[in-house]
């Protein structure tokens, strides 16, 4: 009995060390008119459950589940929108950030790339 209290006691700290998240924000962008600083602040959180095999985009708008595609040097997020847009989130080795938004409106693409730097929590 002691055993399964204990487990059950380790049970949220265990789930705890699977879980990763990384806090990334932006600070410049680019798009069709060149390379600019970002006037709002642009975070995007990242939550990787390696348990549950799943990631989350927490961001702006709200959390949707992405695809985690990892390397030795790189994590990628994919989410594919509702209206079927891909966005993209490249986190290199020293935390650096690259978030490419490739959206189509009216049959016409825009595209805007922006660019910061993460931390881990």
């Amino acid at each position: 009995m002691k055993l399964i209290a204990t487990l059950f006691f380790l049970l949220p700290v265990l789930a705890y060390a699977d879980t990763t998240t990384y806090s990334c924000n932006y600070t410049t962008y680019s798009d069709q008119d060149g390379n600019h600083k970002a006037e709002k602040k642009f975070e995007l959180n990242f939550i990787v459950d390696k348990a549950a095999r799943k990631s989350y985009m927490l961001g702006n708008n709200g959390s949707t589940e992405v695809k985690l595609v990892e390397s030795s040097d790189q994590l990628a997020f994919i989410e594919v929108t509702a209206t079927g847009n891909i966005m993209t989130t490249a986190i290199d080795s020293k935390l650096n950030s690259v978030h490419s938004r490739n959206s189509v409106m009216f049959g016409e693409i825009l595209p805007s790339q922006y660019y910061g730097k993460c931390e881990v929590k």
